[in-house]
């Protein structure tokens, strides 16, 4: 059973760029022939950065993935800016992904008793730095009933006599070794727990009631953010994934004055052959002219990136309003790299 307090935990990511990549013929300079000349050295061309990707295809997300994401994220209310999110049937489905990323090494445990992370099929974490709590949305084959009763062996406290409702949803509160956490069935695949920093029982309540709230429509949502859920559907769907609504607690940016201009950031991670992770990344601006300003300085701060992390490849690229990043590294960098696009308290 995992004793951490639920504080910050996150959220993200990363940018997208830009960069033309015309290639240049080497005009071979030439002298009148002579029988004692050397022959002319022919120069080595220069490679052109990131010139696969500057007319790479880049597919959009799978309907039915997106789908199953986007239920998820309708659970994590607007002040909730950053989430992360897993998708655990997929890593315990992959020997070498299984072996290096948990919700535990990328700090998603703190709203979820450790048990419980074992029975779900994804996973996401959101935080409000602000108010210092957590919500912790997952979908299940099992019903929420169960795995707490499965819980229950391993020490966690139900209150009362179970659960009771909230506008037509089951919601238990419950005691992990002092801790207050709370949690609520959203449908029938998908619930929802919460905690927070010094948060009494009711305090941790209400935060779940307000994540409630927001998945039937009563209030405002994360993905109610403008162009949010378009970026969301225009990059590869991932077995993890970063969604920002504010766009400086990107660590990757932490060096620059601001993104002026920025609305959003997705990141989604998926593995390649080859022992390959990708990360895509797509940042949203209100306009071009935002996104062309910010273009250069979002260049320099992922190639010092590169000089400390060493990518395989990097490319970056303008869309209109959007910048987009590929990053790939090998799969033994995967966190480190992700905490680039992470932001954590």
């Amino acid at each position: 059973m995992n004793k951490k307090r639920a504080a910050g935990v996150l959220a993200t990511v990363v940018a997208v760029f830009f960069l033309a990549a015309c290639a240049s013929e080497t005009v071979l300079e030439t002298s009148a022939p002579q029988t004692t000349a050397e022959p002319t050295a022919v120069p080595t061309p220069t490679p052109i950065p990131y010139e696969d990707f500057a007319g790479a295809m880049v597919p959009p997300a799978d309907p039915e993935r997106l789908a199953q994401l986007t239920n998820l994220l309708s659970l994590v209310p607007e002040n909730f800016s950053s989430t992360i999110f897993l998708d655990m049937e997929f890593l315990r489905s992959n020997d070498t992904l299984v072996s290096l990323i948990s919700p535990e090494i990328l700090g998603m445990d703190t709203a979820l008793p450790s048990i419980a992370t074992g029975l779900v099929d994804s996973i996401a974490v959101a935080t409000d730095f602000q108010a210092l709590s957590v919500i912790t949305p997952f979908q299940s084959n099992y019903a929420i009933g169960d795995i707490l009763r499965l819980a229950g062996g391993f020490g966690l406290q139900l209150g009362g006599d179970g659960p009771t409702t909230y506008e037509g949803h089951d919601v238990w509160k419950i005691n992990a070794r002092g801790t207050a956490l709370a949690m609520a069935t959203a449908n029938e695949s998908t619930g929802v727990a919460a905690s927070g920093q010094g948060l009494s029982a009711e305090e941790v309540r209400a935060v779940v009631e307000g994540s409630i709230d927001a998945f039937d429509g009563w209030s405002s949502a994360l993905l109610d953010t403008a162009g949010l859920a378009d970026l969301l559907g225009d990059v590869p769907s991932g077995f993890a994934g970063v969604v920002l609504s504010e766009c400086e607690t990107l660590p990757l940016f932490t060096g620059m004055q601001g993104l002026p201009g920025c609305t959003a950031v997705v990141v989604t991670a998926d593995i390649l052959s080859g022992d390959l992770v990708v990360f895509h990344t797509l940042i949203g601006f209100t306009g071009q002219d935002e996104a062309a300003s910010v273009m250069q300085r979002a260049i320099e701060a992922l190639e010092d990136q590169n000089s400390s992390h060493d990518f395989e490849d990097l490319g970056v690229r303008q869309e209109d309003g959007n910048l987009r990043v590929r990053v790939i590294v090998n799969v033994s960098k995967f966190t480190e790299v992700f905490r680039l696009f992470s932001p954590n308290s």
